[in-house]
């Protein structure tokens, strides 16, 4: 049977858009622990580094068993903590072993053990001036096999007999590494330098708001590249500028080095990937936190529309607190189906509250913080469905659905003999059509995918 040309093309660039996707997603990745992946990295590793070059500066680096995409910019943007298997972020204490453990391995040119690694890290911190020492107790202990268990999950270090988990609970349990230098080599990917403090550091890596045109459309690339949404209204002057005027140029570019779509609206700009069920992190997830997350926006997004176009809509504290306790707190009925189930670990209240926040601030589905939250227009992709079991919070905010009416008389300005507003027909059909516009403006830019900010390509303008 004939092979049809194009078809062999369309795999050819599929297989390339999924390497380099994965490359973006996990820029460490090792043939120990991602083979499929690092396979496809390694298959076509010349265009890879081309592009990434071209299209968001990164330098890719491919070697025998593993390859390293070298990020540069947008440092507070993008920016994900150092976590355990657990999910739980990395101390300081963990990222000063994990330092430490660092300095040593990249030099280590054979097998090694757990016990025999403390030891030679305990030397390596008393060298530099720092106070550790993974033998001092539980919580030294813990911290130093938490940064081994990172670089095993990388794939930079193999347990080759017992494991560091069991030597976390039971210090006389001694596990044999393997460590795998050169991957160990690229795990930190910008050294800082002997002068660098930490501002200067972080400064020298990132510049939101370049002066000069391609440094600018590469920073603007990055940004599209690793948000889940750009708000134009949050971007400085000129990179807004840049937005309007090269924003189908962008994403041409950003589509044929990852296959994604691009859903441009007036409020902004998000990337749309074809396997977003691999992305990191996940969402929407049938997990508790991704659960909950999920049905927190659509309640607020239909208890908060305000009934017009907007790019945000604040959310009083009340409403938000409200919301989660019902949906996620002690007393919801969702925690007792999660108990019986052998899924992910069931959090605490609490820390299920600020875990969702965390995700969804992450996301950009929210912005602000206690007393200044606000829930975005992208949210409202997701539906809107309102849980009725949350009580309406009273707030007289002029943007919010929830203020009460105030009665007749109640000292409030208006006068006595002044008609109800409720009763008041020509308000009603106001309401009614600021209602429809709202809808029928997003339905256009869904359609046409024009923000209004300039013409594009597609309707003959090039």
């Amino acid at each position: 049977m004939e092979t049809n040309a194009h078809m062999e093309d369309a795999a050819l660039i599929g297989e390339r858009q999924a390497a380099a996707r994965a490359l973006m997603s996990r820029p460490l990745l090792t043939r120990r622990t991602h083979p499929a992946e690092f396979s496809l990295v390694r298959s076509h590793a010349e265009w890879l580094i081309q592009r990434f070059q071209r299209v968001l500066g990164y330098r890719l680096t491919v070697a025998d068993d593993h390859a390293r995409l070298v990020k540069r910019g947008l440092v507070d943007e993008v920016v994900l903590p150092t976590t355990r298997s657990t999910g739980a972020r990395f101390t300081p204490r963990t990222h000063t072993y994990l330092a430490l453990a660092l300095a040593v391995l990249v030099e280590q040119t054979g097998p090694t053990t757990v016990r025999s690694l403390a030891v030679r890290v305990r030397a390596a911190a008393r060298e530099a001036g720092v106070d550790a020492d993974p033998a001092r107790g539980l919580g030294e202990r813990r911290a130093f096999c938490a940064a081994l268990q990172y670089l095993v999950g990388l794939g930079a270090l193999a347990e080759t007999s017992g494991s560091v988990r069991a030597h976390q609970a039971d210090a006389a349990v001694d596990a044999g590494l393997a460590p795998d230098t050169e991957a160990l080599r690229s795990v930190t990917a910008h050294l800082p330098k002997a002068g660098d403090d930490p501002v200067s550091f972080l400064a020298d890596a990132a510049d939101t708001d370049p002066e000069s045109d391609q440094a600018g459309e590469v920073a603007l690339r990055r940004l599209l590249a690793e948000t889940a949404v750009v708000y134009r209204e949050q971007l400085p002057d000129r990179q807004r500028d840049r937005l309007a005027a090269h924003q189908w140029r962008a994403a041409a570019a950003l589509g044929n080095l990852l296959g994604c779509d691009t859903e441009i609206r007036a409020e902004g700009v998000a990337l749309v990937m074809p396997d977003e069920a691999a992305a990191t992190p996940r969402f929407p997830s049938d997990d508790p936190v991704g659960h909950t997350a999920l049905a927190l926006v659509r309640h607020l997004s239909g208890r908060l529309h305000p009934g017009r176009p907007a790019t945000s809509v604040p959310v009083p504290d009340q409403e938000l607190l409200a919301a989660l306790e019902v949906l996620g707190g002690a007393d919801a009925p969702i925690r007792s189906e999660w108990a019986r189930t052998a899924g992910p670990e069931l959090p605490a209240p609490d820390r299920l509250s600020g875990l969702v926040l965390e995700l969804l601030t992450g996301l950009g589905l929210l912005t602000g913080g206690p007393g200044t939250w606000a829930l975005t227009a992208a949210a409202a992709r997701f539906g809107a469905d309102v849980d009725d079991r949350v009580p309406r919070i009273q707030d007289n905010d002029e943007d919010s659905r929830t203020h009460p009416t105030q009665p007749r008389g109640s000292g409030h300005g208006e006068p006595e003999d002044e008609a109800d507003p409720q009763a008041d027909p020509r308000g009603d059909l106001d309401r009614v059509a600021s209602v429809l516009q709202a809808v029928a403006n997003e339905k256009v830019s869904a359609t046409s995918g024009d923000t209004g900010d300039e013409r594009g390509p597609r309707d003959g303008s090039g």
